[in-house]
């Protein structure tokens, strides 16, 4: 787990969580709740990510976005609709560290 930039794209999380599957993520610690545009945006830093499954199968993401403030109606109703979407809010991460 950690950060990865290449150019333009960056990426503030990823992971690796199997032999084909990459857990990317946003973490904004802003005032304002997160919008769709922080999606849509790593979705395409995601994209130029050059990683293989060693398997040579194909790969897939998970996008976990954090946010300090919360997050705006129009990411909540993706998360509820997409499996491959996570909200973490300040206090999901609190309670993670065991807090």
């Amino acid at each position: 787990v950690g950060q990865w930039w290449y150019q333009d794209h960056e990426i503030d999380v990823v992971g690796l969580t199997d032999e084909e599957t990459l857990v990317v993520g946003e973490c904004k610690y802003q005032e304002s709740p997160l919008d769709y545009s922080a999606l849509t945006s790593l979705e395409t830093h995601t994209e130029e990510l050059r990683w293989q499954p060693s398997g040579g199968g194909t790969r897939t993401h998970e996008y976990a976005l954090f946010s300090r403030s919360g997050f705006t109606n129009s990411v909540q109703e993706v998360a509820t609709e997409r499996a491959d979407v996570r909200l973490l809010g300040l206090d999901d991460v609190v309670a993670a560290l065991g807090g």
